[in-house]
Parts: structure tokens; sequence; C-alpha cells
């Protein structure tokens, strides 16, 4: 993943001359990722966590729960148990 820096040393090397090949020589980082950067935004992307994703189990997680505290830990159970309420997974 580039930084602000990464980019701006790599458009330093290209005023200073040297070629897309040359400067992914130089970093490691692929012809085409260098280009993106030279051609791009002035700006480095920002990137963040992502979003969690829905779990098939997230409906049946106050059931489970539930379960639990009643003291039922046996696995099989309690996935015949959300089968028969229409769980999906495995």
């Amino acid at each position: 993943m580039f930084r602000g820096r990464d980019v701006e040393q790599i458009k330093e090397l290209q005023r200073q001359g040297m070629s897309i090949q040359a400067i992914s020589q130089l970093t490691g980082w692929g012809r085409k990722t260098i280009r993106k950067y030279l051609l791009g935004p002035e700006v480095a992307p920002v990137y963040g966590p992502r979003p969690r994703r829905a779990s098939k189990l997230d409906p049946f997680k106050a059931y489970l729960e539930e379960r639990l505290r009643a003291g039922v830990w046996n696995g099989r159970v309690l996935l015949r148990e959300l089968r028969e309420r229409n769980y999906s997974g495995s």
C-alpha cells in the first residue's frame, strides 16, 4: 500500500527524468501502479477499516445465547435446532 510520502518520492523520481519502468525497478512496485499514481489525483488514497459483513448466523445469535445460558453446549444439538429454524449454514 502506498503512503503519501511514497507517492511524493515517485513523483520526484519522475521529475528527475526517470522512466516509469526505471522507477518500477527501483521501488519494486509494478509499472501499472506507478503509472496510476503519477497520472492520478495528487492525494494518495486513504484506506480505512472495511464494514463488517453480515453473517448467516446473525439472525440466530439471540437464540444461541439463550440456549447457551440454558446450559446447552452441544454443537450438534444447537445446529439441529438452528436448522429447524431455517438456518442454511453448516
